[in-house]
């Protein structure tokens, strides 16, 4: 995976996958340069072809890590893990919200799951040794990244997302399926309490009012 034809056939074969990009948004030449080193090389390269594109009618996403940041760091605060802190940026996300971290020393490891307050922690600080290693961290998440996986099932113990995006249409790079009210203040996970919502604004505001819980096994949904 450090081979350039090794990325070249992981990046047609991820394409395959994925399909064509719901929405296309190029990524600044200067984030390749502030995040050599930080990232693995394999997700630069996946930005240089998809930029931070969604997928799948939008059910998936590849995020900018500074547009998220100010949401991973609300996130991660004050969070206490057996391996010690971390630099912690997102690198995918789903429709609702559910986002999959970077950690420069415990690489792949950290899902957050707002809707739900979940924080699931998964230490892959032994695969980190080459960059080889951190390759494959980057390869196993994005072949996760799936409608399927973005999935959540709400309260009607339906799936929400075919719903929602009939009913409202599809979100945006910035935006996400939230519920009004908010499931920890007592609302209700189904279509009529649905909105497309600034992801900044509700997830930091779940982060408020959502009681977290660190898990070391991930239910994804």
């Amino acid at each position: 995976m450090d081979t350039e034809v090794g990325m070249s056939s992981f990046i047609d074969e991820i394409s395959d996958f994925w399909g064509a990009p719901y929405k296309s948004i190029p990524i600044p030449a200067e984030r390749y340069e502030k995040y050599r080193g930080i990232v693995p090389d394999l997700l630069l390269e996946v930005w240089r072809n998809f930029g931070f594109s969604g997928f799948q009618d939008g059910a998936v996403w590849l995020c900018d890590p500074d547009a998220w940041q100010p949401i991973v760091d609300a996130w991660t605060a004050n969070l206490s893990l057996a391996t010690g802190p971390d630099e912690w940026l997102a690198v995918t996300r789903t429709a609702f919200g559910h986002m999959t971290l970077w950690g420069r020393r415990t690489g792949m490891s950290l899902h957050i799951v707002p809707y739900r307050g979940w924080i699931v922690f998964d230490d892959c600080s032994a695969e980190m040794g080459t960059g080889e290693d951190r390759d494959i961290q980057v390869q196993a998440a994005l072949w996760t990244m799936s409608s399927e996986y973005a999935e959540v099932i709400g309260d009607d113990e339906k799936p929400l997302f075919p719903r929602l995006l009939k009913d409202l249409g599809p979100i945006d790079a910035d935006t996400v399926y939230g519920f009004v009210p908010a499931p920890a203040l007592g609302g209700a996970m189904i279509p009529r309490a649905a909105e497309i919502l600034d992801a900044n604004s509700y997830l930091q505001l779940l982060n408020e009012v959502t009681g977290r819980t660190v898990m070391a096994e991930n239910p994804y949904n």
